[in-house]
């Protein structure tokens, strides 16, 4: 292959041989602590130099394995990937979804980075299409309507992740909120408010006194699941 011509992506292209007599590292080792220092440090935290220093090479010796962090990003979101797909998927379209979405969403709190690596360069890579083809395989049985179902999920899964990472689990979050809405409600100005009138639910909300309701991951997957089996004219879980 001529210098000119376009190289093929990194997952593509051989493992290099390593340099001098220093033992060679592999493009392995190298994501390996770029994914330790992301998942620490945030994603602003990797760079060639400071892989060079946690590795005790050279940086020029990490552009031997990566002609760019980009590539190494890549790598990093497609070796990620891997903890997304389900070893056995399950036959039950309901079950098999359930299991992608608890994978999709253990990979992105124990890896924070992942999606906005995600939103930045949404490359195609081998993993990212092991993980669609589950999905397509999960809703096989349910025809073209089956697409609209993974993306309700998808987003679903996100969106819970992403408060997750924000805010908390759902339970300490909504516990929070409770709590510093009764008792922001004692201000004045609130109060007069809330003795308007105009705000019947909310005042009965807190004359109850209890805790928030029970809110799953799961409860929102079966609410999901539900509804899209009333759609098709299925029975309901």
């Amino acid at each position: 292959m001529s210098s000119d011509e376009p190289q093929p992506p990194i997952w593509a292209r051989p493992e290099p041989r390593g340099r001098g007599a220093r033992p060679a590292l592999s493009r392995k080792q190298i994501v390996d602590v770029a994914i330790q220092i992301a998942d620490k440090e945030g994603l602003e935290a990797v760079s060639m130099r400071r892989l060079a220093r946690e590795l005790r090479s050279g940086a020029m010796s990490i552009y031997h394995y990566f002609q760019s962090r980009e590539e190494l990003l890549d790598l990093m979101g497609d070796t990620v990937g891997a903890e997304m797909l389900v070893p056995d998927l399950p036959d039950d379209w309901r079950e098999a979804l359930r299991a992608i979405a608890h994978r999709g969403r253990a990979a992105f709190l124990k890896h924070p980075w992942l999606l906005l690596t995600l939103q930045e360069r949404p490359r195609v890579s081998p993993n990212l299409l092991r993980h669609i083809e589950q999905s397509a395989q999960a809703v096989s049985s349910l025809g073209q309507a089956g697409a609209g179902i993974v993306f309700a999920v998808d987003d679903y899964m996100i969106g819970f992740a992403l408060r997750e990472l924000a805010a908390g689990s759902h339970e300490d979050r909504a516990k929070g909120i409770a709590k510093r809405f009764r008792e922001e409600s004692q201000e004045p100005y609130i109060r007069y408010l809330l003795e308007s009138g105009e705000f019947p639910m909310l005042t009965q909300f807190l004359a109850l006194d209890r805790e928030p309701p029970r809110n799953t991951f799961d409860d929102g997957l079966d609410w999901l699941f539900d509804g899209f089996a009333k759609s098709k004219g299925d029975s309901p879980l």
